[in-house]
């Protein structure tokens, strides 16, 4: 069953919001705070990751590229476009900096051959629905490179762009997985991993990053399929969250001896989705959804079933934010322990077609849950509204769903947007060295598109307000 990239691509997108309220799920509510500072350009659909600044190796900062705005002139023609070619980074979330002096392939048919060498345009496309994720060759520990992935641009891509510094990007090439966007996108198992997309696919590659002393920029990715197209459980889908867990566990017999255990999982959260074969052939159609998969090794999937209920208390939803947090290891006892692993969801929206209902304009969400448990498909909701859209007043304790509409504040859903979990490297004692509450990440809701309004560049910060646990 085919699917035409054209629902995606349908921006001009009404909003609406839908309360998730009335779980058994104890509320918990945390603050968002919005960071000032110059930022980038309003936009949604854009990549992010955390990789190291271009200033100083040592320090870890946000990575921002392309993604979707209000037309603007293209670099050196008189045309209009939506997309962008940009490159933005960040220490803190407050503020942004853009690449002014970009260099790489500029090659002819493959990117912006016509863009001037050491400008702020990058040698790629411009695009949106795109990846980006920072990936340790050398097992170091240390993120060496950036790769940038697929993307509308404007149609859907496999061209595969590699850089080092943020600054230089070198054309890998074009990727054997079929042209996509909205695809997921993770780093499992110290690989990168590519997970469907639009048009709406399933199958499953991974690319792994070699040694190459005849590429500029030394290195190359082989791609290996893992699962071929309807091979996966999952329904072909795009738009989902794709995160990858890692947890450690220490114990200790005695204090000479420890011993360390590792477990990664990915997870699949949602998505824009295809009919499942239990659907109605009429009424069942493409919609979003909210079910979980996960796997331990990329290959064979298992649906995580909710808690209590027949489905997750989330509503169904895509383009929505995603993060995962890591384990804390702990040696203080005898025995040590990792906390439970912990995911957080922000907005994203309902699109689609279940029984008699057809939503074909995004209903976006104000919500934020949490899990320390998702392999059980334990959620907690920890934000609180009261009210509706339809009477103009409805109230969020999300700061990050805060607007302005015609010169009032409103509170309204959220797609298109990232959520990072970063730590400030900047924070450290006299002596240089970070205290535990340092080491703890904020989260940071990065732009995205609001109802009723225009794209938007605001980043709101929540700090230590999960008690997130984090090793680096």
């Amino acid at each position: 069953m085919s699917s035409s990239p054209a629902i995606l691509q349908c921006l001009g997108i009404t909003v609406i919001i839908q309360s998730v309220l009335g779980t058994d799920s104890p509320m918990r509510e945390t603050k968002w705070w919005l960071l000032g500072g110059p930022k980038f350009t309003p936009r949604h659909s854009f990549a992010t990751c955390v990789f190291k600044c271009p200033d100083d190796p040592t320090d870890s900062c946000i990575w921002l590229t392309g993604g979707f705005s209000d037309l603007h002139r293209a670099f050196s023609v008189e045309t209009m476009e939506n997309e962008n070619s940009d490159v933005w980074w960040s220490k803190d979330g407050a503020s942004w900096s853009q690449v002014t002096e970009i260099y790489g392939d500029f090659l002819q048919g493959i990117g912006n051959v016509d863009a001037k060498i050491g400008g702020y345009v990058a040698p790629w496309f411009s695009r949106y629905g795109h990846s980006l994720n920072a990936l340790d060759g050398d097992g170091d520990g240390i993120a060496d490179v950036m790769i940038l992935a697929g993307g509308f641009s404007p149609v859907a891509s496999n061209d595969v762009w590699i850089t080092t510094d943020g600054i230089t990007w070198y054309f890998e090439g074009y990727a054997p997985w079929t042209e996509r966007a909205y695809h997921g996108a993770t780093i499992f198992q110290d690989k990168l991993w590519i997970l469907g997309g639009s048009p709406m696919s399933n199958d499953v590659w991974v690319g792994k990053l070699e040694t190459d002393a005849s590429r500029r920029v030394g290195v190359r990715l082989d791609w290996e399929q893992k699962l071929h197209p309807n091979e996966a459980p999952w329904t072909p889908r795009a738009g989902f969250c794709v995160v990858t867990h890692l947890r450690l566990q220490t114990k200790s017999l005695f204090e000479d001896n420890l011993a360390q255990t590792k477990t990664e999982s990915i997870f699949i959260l949602g998505g824009l989705a295809l009919s499942e074969e239990e659907d109605h052939p009429i009424t069942g159609g493409t919609r979003t959804r909210n079910d979980v998969w996960s796997s331990t090794d990329g290959i064979s999937w298992d649906i995580v079933l909710p808690s209590s209920g027949n489905t997750m208390p989330w509503g169904p939803r895509a383009f929505h934010g995603c993060v995962a947090s890591f384990g804390l290891e702990d040696n203080s006892g005898d025995h040590g322990y990792s906390t439970s692993p912990l995911i957080v969801i922000t907005g994203g929206g309902y699109m689609g077609r279940h029984g008699n209902k057809e939503v074909r304009a995004l209903e976006a969400y104000t919500d934020t849950w949490v899990s320390r448990d998702v392999g059980r498909g334990a959620w907690v909701r920890i934000n609180h509204e009261e009210g509706s859209k339809n009477d103009a007043n409805l109230y969020s304790t999300n700061e990050w769903t805060e607007t302005n509409i015609k010169g009032r504040k409103v509170y309204r859903g959220k797609w298109g947007h990232t959520l990072v979990a970063h730590v400030d490297d900047s924070l450290h004692n006299q002596n240089g060295t970070s205290n535990y509450a340092d080491k703890i990440p904020s989260l940071l809701v990065i732009g995205g598109k609001v109802e009723s309004g225009p794209a938007v560049n605001d980043v709101f910060m929540a700090k230590n307000g999960f008690n997130l646990s984090w090793t680096r």
